[in-house]
């Protein structure tokens, strides 16, 4: 037993070394916490249950943690409850589900909370153990929060405070109505203005609070994002502006980052964001003394936490194995941790305890997992995953939304193959002039091979309805030039299209006017795209044209494309975007997506100059 525990005692502590770390240096005040404070935290998950780490692989991770401290807080910093089927098949409530079963200490809703409308978000918000946080979601019926700005933690004689932000962009990124009353009237607000000031304000005030209430160290949950974000909202930006926050942990732009930002009094604020869909676990110590240091989490090593079990009528130490870790083959493990409880492993005492070695189990692909939370996991997928295995069709290459020669995303910024098949499917589907998908709906690529109706949903998972309207030429140039304002930066509001085609230029900066909330004013100066054409016919701005896309975009203003409100709209809400999607692979495709959509890079519909 001795010999078994201390081989997996060197073997965590040569996984250990994977850790990605970065020590900063940063040093408070020595603590009263006679151990390390852990924060473990996440962003952006997506619902990427069982993708890279996974919930099980963090689940471990939080265990074994808590076998080195007492101190260990677990936190989401948003984007977590929407992004794949299991999210969309249960409008987020398997998701709250398993971060409740995970553990989680402390939350802040990100942009895509919002995104099965404000009353199922209110909802799953009480259903989540740890409740979300926010300073700056506000009420504004009331002038109040409607969440708690932050949350206090006591370790040891030591007060750590989590102070939760939203972005305002979650105006623009999920659905601009769920924040409307009936009448069209804004009844929520994030502090938003063009400066900046009132969130740096806001985040500001609930920090002196925290402080003021005893908090020796405060760390800021924020989704907020860097890249691509608009510069007033960005993390960077309510560090440079704010002061008395130790940390930050972001979200939002799927960014992997570790590393120091000066706030307004010139002192070192460390900033964090993992990635997205687990790619990374984030860790944050507070060291006895102090010092804050930051992690990335690349690989959780096996655990070696051990529990117990009480024998039960009929037990054997295979049906113990098969039930707590997995596999019948494991009761070795189990005899060989009971050797002195154990006389002869054919006989067990009922009511008996005995010592499970390791709750844990390693995957075919060599990932280590918390059996119990993986189980858990399974029994969700196990409810929808027979419908999700419906094959729709076939395509011999990879329908993508990233760059081939980078592998990063360019769906935002740039024509793809996927873009084209999307914009496609609104176009042909609904029978319009032109077909219009915004990039940041696009959000997963398509493996070559078998289609199916879970690939389908994974690249549109937010259940918007297709819907075409009748707009003039003007508004479709608008639409073109707010989509591009932001390039070769990305924009959730990229245009992908079809039956239509345009030049950008990125020699002229962008002329976009928008409100403090982030919408479409007006264009103030030279336009960046050019040469539109229609069905290859240069765009009559004066002329009225069918466009197909979604409610998003067309009736609700998402992504500030306000220019579309109000316009007529003749085939309202038909089809789910997944439905449309699946049938136009199905259909009009005959269940193949060919040659036409081979290259990566799409058909040449968008040209940059």
């Amino acid at each position: 037993m001795k010999g078994s525990i201390r081989k997996r005692f060197l073997s965590l502590c040569m996984a250990l070394l994977m850790v990605l770390s970065l020590t900063t240096g940063i040093s408070i005040t020595s603590l009263a916490a006679d151990k390390d404070i852990v924060v473990l935290y996440t962003n952006d998950v997506h619902c990427g249950v069982d993708e890279n780490i996974g919930y099980a692989g963090l689940a471990l991770y939080k265990k074994e943690m808590l076998a080195q401290t007492p101190y260990v807080a677990l936190v989401d910093g948003g984007d977590a409850i929407q992004g794949a089927p299991i999210g969309t098949l249960s409008d987020g409530g398997y998701l709250i589900d398993i971060m409740n079963k995970v553990g989680y200490d402390f939350a802040v809703p990100g942009n895509h909370e919002f995104d099965y409308g404000m009353p199922r978000f209110l909802e799953l918000a009480g259903k989540l153990n740890c409740g979300y946080y926010s300073s700056n979601f506000m009420d504004l019926r009331t002038g109040s929060a409607v969440f708690a700005p932050y949350k206090m933690f006591t370790y040891g004689n030591t007060k750590v405070a989590f102070v939760g932000a939203t972005t305002p962009e979650s105006f623009t990124k999920s659905t601009p109505t769920y924040f409307q009353d009936g009448s069209g009237n804004y009844i929520y607000g994030f502090c938003e203005d063009e400066s900046g000031k009132k969130l740096y304000t806001q985040i500001q005030t609930s920090v002196d609070q925290a402080k003021a209430e005893g908090a020796e160290i405060v760390v800021l949950v924020g989704h907020l994002g860097e890249n691509g974000t608009t510069d007033q909202w960005t993390s960077d930006r309510v560090i440079k502006n704010t002061t008395g926050i130790n940390a930050v942990i972001d979200g939002h732009s799927h960014e992997v980052y570790n590393k120091y930002v000066k706030n307004k009094d010139g002192k070192d604020v460390l900033l964090n964001q993992t990635g997205t869909k687990l790619k990374n676990i984030g860790k944050l110590t507070i060291k006895t003394d102090g010092t804050i240091t930051g992690e990335m989490v690349t690989k959780v090593p096996e655990g070696v936490v051990a529990s117990t079990y009480t024998v039960k009528k009929g037990d054997t130490l295979s049906r113990i194995a098969k039930k707590e870790l997995g596999s019948y083959h494991r009761y070795r493990e189990i005899y060989d941790s009971n050797r002195g409880a154990i006389k002869d492993p054919n006989v067990l005492t009922v009511g008996s305890q005995l010592v499970i070695p390791a709750k844990s189990s390693v995957t075919t692909d060599g990932k280590a997992i918390d059996y119990d939370t993986d189980r858990y996991i399974k029994a969700i997928q196990s409810q929808y995953n027979e419908t999700l295995k419906t094959v729709i069709g076939h395509t011999d290459t990879e329908l993508t939304v990233n760059d081939p020669a980078t592998g990063n995303r360019a769906v935002r910024s740039g024509e793809t193959n996927l873009g084209d098949l999307c914009a496609d499917a609104y176009r042909l589907v609904l029978g319009a002039d032109i077909g219009l998908s915004n990039g940041g709906g696009v959000r997963a690529n398509i493996k070559a091979g078998n289609i199916t109706y879970n690939d389908t949903l994974t690249v549109f998972p937010f259940g918007n309805m297709g819907c075409v309207a009748e707009v003039k030429g003007q508004q479709i140039k608008d639409a073109l030039e707010m989509a591009s304002k932001n390039y070769p930066k990305e924009s959730g509001g990229f245009l992908q299209v079809s039956g239509l085609t345009y030049t950008i230029d990125s020699k002229v900066p962008t002329n976009v006017q928008v409100d403090e909330k982030g919408n479409f004013l007006k264009v103030n100066g030279a336009y960046r795209v050019s040469d539109i054409k229609v069905g290859g016919t240069t765009l009559d701005v004066n002329k009225t044209y069918t466009v197909a896309s979604h409610n998003y975009m067309l009736k609700s203003g998402g992504d500030g494309l306000t220019m579309f409100k109000g316009s007529k709209v003749i085939r309202d809400e038909v089809i789910t975007d997944v439905d449309l999607l699946s049938s136009y692979i199905r259909n009009q495709l005959g269940g193949n997506v060919g040659n036409d959509y081979a290259n990566p890079l799409g058909q040449g519909r968008i040209s940059i100059k």
